[in-house]
Parts: structure tokens; sequence; C-alpha cells
């Protein structure tokens, strides 16, 4: 019974497996996915060595597998987790200033799952440059943009260190002539700002060369920052101002009248701008009070400022003659 059971009825059972095989072959179709994107290329090197070119930084792929496996390939894809990577080792080389290489790339270069085919990759080599690393002390000079505000001007800066150990390509380092800071904004500062000084400023990582006519910013590495004072003043200026009423410093009951040869006079100051523009005439005066007829006399005029304005030119002595109060009355 056992026997026939098995051996028998063979039609049935090659329908049957016949069945099985087209359902599988359905469910197997049915589940398989499919994606076209483009990976970051990461190049690890030795640590004595700095990337200088890589001819790609993303591969563009197509891949096929089950579509379970295609969901968590996009998932690392949208989780940046997803990367090719190329190794450089210098095991076995020549410690040169320069190290060239064309890599090929293949699907050992991805972290994909096993399941995942790789139809595709383009491009499917990189041509990769490196450099040997080395130390060099290099000048730093400050980059600056922007204007004071208005009535301001930057009159001096200091910055240190004024030099600096950084770490780049043997091949270019040897052509840098300088370092330079990240730019500072200066644009409204005023001096309450001015009080915040020092500014600790880091370095650009890179440093700036001519190379067959052409600028090159070559990579470096300096975690030195700079401490960066700015020296800043009221922006200078002078104002004139026209007939000023020159007044006379004497004993209120005088009984004497002074006839002075000029009335008013023209001044000319200088000082900080902001201040001028907010300067009314200044009061100019004649001290008379020791004065005695019947004269004539030659004296200097006094002139009241506000502290940092000056005269630009020292006030003329004004000629001056009493009068008798009788005289005037007639």
């Amino acid at each position: 019974m056992i026997r026939e059971a098995l051996l028998g009825n063979w039609g049935a059972k090659l329908m049957a497996l016949s069945m099985a095989l087209a359902l599988w072959s359905y469910a197997t179709g049915k589940y398989t996915g499919e994606l076209t994107c483009e990976i970051p290329l990461r190049i690890i090197h030795p640590t004595d060595y700095t990337l200088l070119q890589q001819s790609a930084s993303e591969i563009k792929v197509k891949l096929t597998g089950p579509k379970q496996g295609i969901d968590y390939v996009s998932e690392l894809l949208r989780t940046k987790e997803l990367v090719a990577r190329c190794e450089i080792t210098g095991e076995g080389r020549p410690a040169i200033d320069l190290l060239e290489e064309v890599v090929t790339l293949d699907k050992k270069n991805f972290n994909f799952p096993p399941e995942i085919k790789l139809e595709s990759l383009n491009p499917d080599k990189v041509s990769i440059t490196l450099g040997k690393l080395e130390e060099k002390t290099l000048p730093v000079s400050l980059q600056k943009k922007g204007e004071p505000a208005a009535g301001y001007v930057l009159t001096g800066e200091f910055f240190y260190p004024s030099q600096v150990q950084v770490t780049g390509p043997t091949s270019l380092l040897k052509e840098a002539k300088g370092i330079s800071t990240i730019t500072i904004d200066v644009s409204n500062l005023t001096t309450d700002q001015n009080r915040t000084f020092p500014w600790r400023v880091p370095l650009e990582q890179r440093v700036t060369l001519r190379r067959n006519g052409e600028t090159v910013e070559v990579p470096v590495k300096c975690d030195k920052q700079i401490n960066v004072w700015l020296q800043l003043t009221e922006q200078p200026g002078s104002k004139t101002f026209q007939k000023v009423k020159i007044k006379l410093l004497q004993p209120p009951d005088s009984p004497r009248k002074i006839k002075l040869q000029a009335e008013d006079i023209d001044i000319k100051v200088r000082g900080p701008k902001l201040t001028l523009d907010k300067l009314g005439p200044p009061e100019v005066y004649i001290d008379v009070s020791g004065l005695e007829p019947p004269g004539p006399y030659k004296r200097p005029l006094r002139c009241i400022l506000p502290p940092q304005v000056e005269l630009e030119e020292a006030l003329p002595e004004v000629h001056l003659d009493f009068q008798e109060q009788e005289e005037v009355k007639k």
C-alpha cells in the first residue's frame, strides 16, 4: 500500500510539481526589485598622506535583487550609510611625495547585502593622487571684510601668533608663502564693540599658491586659533563756523563802552566727526575785565571747545578801544 502510494499516480504528481514551480517563479518575479542610484566614494589612505585629487566623488550603480534587499539598500542611501570604499595602502611602496594610482571598482568596494546584484557601475575606474605630508611654519595674514560704522575708522590691527605650523602635502607646501585666517566681518563696528577684543579667529584649512599661471588651493591642517585685536577710533573731521559773534568778558556794571575793530570771526575746528556733526557754534570771547582806558589795546581771542575738539589755527588778536558812556549817550 505504501509503495503504491509513493510510486503511483505519476501524472498527478508531475502536475502538482509544475504548478509549484510556476508559483515559485511568479512569486520570485513579483518580489524582485531594481534600483539605480549614485553612491559617495570614500578614499581610505595612509595617515601620512593626504588626498589631493580623485577623478570621481560619486559612483552611479544599477542594482537588482529581492525587493526586501533593495528596500534595505534604499534605507541605507536615505541615512547616508551606503558608501563606496576605496583603500590605498602604503605597504611595500617607497616614501615618495606624490602617490598616483588608478583603481578598478567592483562589488567588493560597496557594502551591499550578499543577495544584491551589481548590474553596472559608472565610472568603474577612479584615478587617485595622494600627497606625502610634512610640517612647515608659515606666516599668518588677517582677512577682513566690510567697513566700520559711520564715523569710525580702523586705525590698526594686531594678532598673535604671527606664525603657525601647518601640515600639508610636501610637494606643494614647499611653495606656500603664508596662511590666512578665515574672513572676519568688521561691518558696523564701533568702539563699544571694540571692547570685546581679542577675538579668537580660526585659520583657513588651505593655502593658496600660483602654479603655471593658475591659482591652486592646497588643503592643509592647523588647529591653532589667532588672537586678534583691532584698534578703532572715531573718524576725524573738520568744521567751519562763519561769523561767530565775539563776546566781551567784563563786569556787568562797567561804565565804559568797548569798541571792537571786528565784531565776528570765522572759526575752523577739527576733531571726531561724530562730535563735530552735533557741535554748534562755539563761544568766542575777549577778557577785558582788567583793562583801563584810554587804549587802544590788542587782545587775544579765547574759545570754549568740548573735549577732543581743537582749533585748526590759533585765533588772532583783536584791536579794541574804549568809549566813555557819556560819549555814547551823545
